[in-house]
């Protein structure tokens, strides 16, 4: 599990990027990945997995009087990350489009 210093510095980087590409709060994104503003496809794709991960987090917890913690939700998209790269590799192409998507994740986690 991350420690909170860290998850305090990748939240604090994840909502500068929030903040930089004005990614809106509402409903449509969280539940059914819909984005009514344009963004570029490397931004689309990573919202889509993170919010994914979020999602799974937040199911598993539907029960409980609390939230998932971050380092849940950190910790599936990890999965997910892992996932991508083995289906990549699978379908043969090459790592360039992965790490080109998830450059921008490692450096959230990085920081």
């Amino acid at each position: 599990m991350v420690d909170m210093p860290q998850s305090e510095k990748i939240l604090e980087n994840v909502s500068n990027v929030v903040r930089r590409n004005k990614i809106e709060f509402v409903p449509e994104i969280f539940l059914l990945g819909i984005m009514k503003k344009n963004y570029n496809r490397k931004m689309k794709y990573l919202i889509l997995h993170i919010l994914t991960a979020a999602r799974i987090s937040y199911a598993q917890y539907w029960k409980k009087n609390s939230i998932p913690p971050d380092g849940l939700i950190i910790k599936k998209n990890l999965e997910c990350v892992e996932m991508e790269k083995l289906t990549m590799e699978l379908k043969g192409k090459t790592d360039t489009e992965y790490n080109a998507v998830w450059e921008t994740w490692f450096i959230w986690i990085d920081n």
